[in-house]
C-alpha cells in the first residue's frame, strides 16, 4: 500500500514538473515570437519607408581613402535630401575587384546613374559608353574623360590648379635662390591624358610666364595603381634608382602625397626634397606642421559629392545638365595649419 502511494506521488511530481516545463516553454515561445514579430514589423516598416526615386553608385579604385570617403559623405547628404540612394560600390565586395568589373555590375543591375572616377583605359571608356547606350547617365568625378559619353564632369579645374602649383614652385625657387630646380610631377598612369595632364601643362605655362624656364625643369612620372602596393613601390624606386633625386615632387592625389611623405621620412630626405601635396587629412596636416610637406591643395570633396548627385538628379528630371561643375580649392600652408590647429581641419573648412 505504501509502495503504491509512493508511486502515485512520483507520478504526480513528474506530472507537475512536466506541466511547469510546458508552461515555461510556452511562455518562452510567446516571448521569442513576440520579439521576432516586432523585429519583423520594424524591418517591414523600414523596407516600406526606404523607397527611393533613384539608385546611384560611386565607383573608384581608391574608395578607402579619406578623399573618396568624403566625396561619398557629400553625395549621401544630397541623396538623402532629394529622395535618392547612393552607394560607394565595392565596400561589400572582395578587394581585388576592378573598377571595370564594378561598372559592369552597375550596368547589369540597371542602376539609375553612375558616378565614376574616369581614366584613359580602353575598357573603362567602352563600358561607360555602354552605360550611356543602356540609358544610364554617367558623371565623372575628380578625373574626366570626354570620350566616355559622360553627361557632366565634377572636379577641380585642372588648368587653374596647375597655375596654383606653378606659382608655388616659382615662389619656392625664388625663396631658396635656386639656379637649377628639378621638378617631378607624379601622374596616375591610367590618367596620363586627362585632368592631370592639363595640370602638368598649366604648371609649365606658369613657369614660362614667370620667366623661369631656364631655372626650372619639369618631368612627368607615371605611377601605377594597378596593384595594392604598386604606387608605394614605384615611389620608393624614385629614391633608390636615381642618382639625382628631384628637388621638388608634385603629387596629384592623396594616396601619392602620403606615399611620398612616408618615403621622404624613411630615406631621411626631409629638407632635401620639397613636397607639394594634394588634399588634406590629419596625417598631411601634421607633415605640413613638421615641414615635411611644403603645402597642399585643399579640395572641397563634400561639395564634389553633392554636385555629382545633383547633376544626376537634374539630368534624370530634365534630360539636360551642365557639362562642367568646378569645385572650390585653396592652398594650405604651415601658417594656415598653425592658425587652424585644434579646429578640426577639413571638416571645418566648409
Amino acid at each position: 500500500m505504501d509502495k503504491h502511494r509512493g508511486s502515485n506521488k512520483k507520478i504526480l511530481f513528474i506530472t507537475i514538473a512536466l506541466g511547469i516545463m510546458l508552461v515555461g516553454i510556452i511562455v518562452v515561445s510567446i516571448i521569442v515570437f513576440t520579439r521576432r514579430f516586432k523585429e519583423t514589423k520594424k524591418l517591414m516598416a523600414a523596407a516600406e519607408y526606404s523607397t527611393y526615386d533613384n539608385y546611384y553608385v560611386i565607383i573608384t579604385d581608391n574608395r578607402d581613402t579619406d578623399y573618396w570617403q568624403s566625396i561619398y559623405e557629400g553625395a549621401l547628404e544630397e541623396a538623402e535630401r532629394t529622395g535618392s540612394y547612393v552607394e560607394l560600390m565595392g565596400d561589400n565586395i572582395e578587394d581585388d575587384i576592378s573598377k571595370e568589373d564594378m561598372i559592369r555590375i552597375a550596368i547589369n543591375s540597371g542602376v539609375s546613374g553612375i558616378i565614376v572616377e574616369a581614366d584613359d583605359s580602353y575598357r573603362t571608356v567602352n563600358l561607360l559608353k555602354e552605360a550611356d547606350r543602356s540609358g544610364i547617365p554617367v558623371v565623372t568625378v575628380s578625373e574626366d574623360n570626354v570620350e566616355s559619353k559622360r553627361k557632366s564632369y565634377i572636379g577641380v579645374s585642372g588648368y587653374n590648379l596647375g597655375k596654383v602649383y606653378g606659382e608655388e614652385i616659382c615662389s619656392y625657387v625664388k625663396e631658396k635662390s635656386m639656379k637649377n630646380c628639378d621638378v617631378m610631377i607624379l601622374i596616375d598612369e591610367d590618367n596620363s591624358s586627362g585632368t592631370q595632364s592639363i595640370i602638368s601643362t598649366a604648371i609649365r605655362e606658369k613657369i614660362e610666364d614667370e620667366g623661369m624656364s631656364n631655372r626650372i625643369s619639369v618631368s612627368n612620372k607615371p605611377i601605377s595603381n594597378e596593384k595594392e602596393y604598386s604606387a608605394e613601390e614605384e615611389i620608393r624606386d624614385i629614391f633608390l634608382g636615381q642618382s639625382n633625386i628631384p628637388d621638388v615632387i608634385v603629387c596629384l592625389s592623396e594616396k601619392n602625397t602620403l606615399c611620398v611623405e612616408q618615403t621622404v621620412v624613411d630615406y631621411t630626405k626631409v629638407g632635401e626634397v620639397e613636397i607639394f601635396g594634394y588634399y588634406t587629412s590629419p596625417t598631411i596636416e601634421n607633415a605640413i606642421q613638421k615641414n615635411i610637406i611644403r603645402s597642399t591643395v585643399v579640395i572641397d570633396t563634400k561639395q564634389m559629392g553633392r554636385y555629382s548627385v545633383a547633376a544626376l538628379n537634374e539630368y534624370r528630371e530634365s534630360g539636360y545638365v551642365s557639362e562642367l561643375y568646378f569645385i572650390d580649392i585653396k592652398l594650405l600652408t604651415a601658417a594656415d595649419v598653425s592658425a587652424d590647429s585644434g579646429e578640426g581641419g577639413q571638416e571645418d573648412e566648409e
